[in-house]
């Protein structure tokens, strides 16, 4: 299991402890959840992580050959996946609560959850060539949110290991 995976459990065991369910008249559940860290935490923690793990396999040599390998990618989109729906919730950053009533920021976290199970399946299938296009749906997504959103805020100085080498 990666190291990332403790990450991913976490933050969803605090997605779910923060879950309660009150049913509405004439309407399904009701679920109200408290972020418990910012989104900027998040995408550096989690997305960032995972994206480049997938991301990686289309440079020299890095091909998955084995089925452990393949399975590692899984879980990498997998948290893509998760890590789409988290943020659409918002977090704890300055600007997250209202970025998510936004609804460019619910459909720009749908394209990062779409790309994460796009590229889940092709692990899952074990299909470099669908990989290879999960992964463009995912820079894709990433490029469009960053523009909109993020195009010059800070980072509240959390920087990811990717950016220190």
């Amino acid at each position: 299991m990666t190291r990332s995976m403790p990450l991913l459990g976490a933050l969803l065991g605090v997605l779910l402890a923060g879950c309660s369910t009150s049913p509405q008249a004439g309407s399904g559940p009701s679920v109200s959840v408290t972020p418990a860290v910012s989104v900027n935490a998040v995408m550096v923690g989690l997305i960032d992580h995972a994206g480049h793990a997938l991301w990686d396999v289309e440079r020299e040599g890095r091909t998955p050959g084995t089925d452990e390998a393949w399975e590692d990618l899984e879980h990498h989109a997998v948290q893509i996946a998760a890590a789409g729906t988290l943020i659409a919730l918002g977090g704890t950053g300055k600007a997250d609560p209202g970025w998510a009533q936004l609804p460019d920021w619910k459909a720009q976290s749908r394209a990062l959850t779409e790309a994460g199970l796009a590229a889940m399946n092709a692990s899952h299938s074990k299909n470099l060539e669908a990989l290879v296009k999960a992964n463009s749906q995912l820079v894709e997504a990433c490029e469009r949110c960053h523009k909109e959103f993020k195009p010059e805020l800070p980072t509240e100085g959390i920087v990811h290991p990717h950016h220190r080498q």
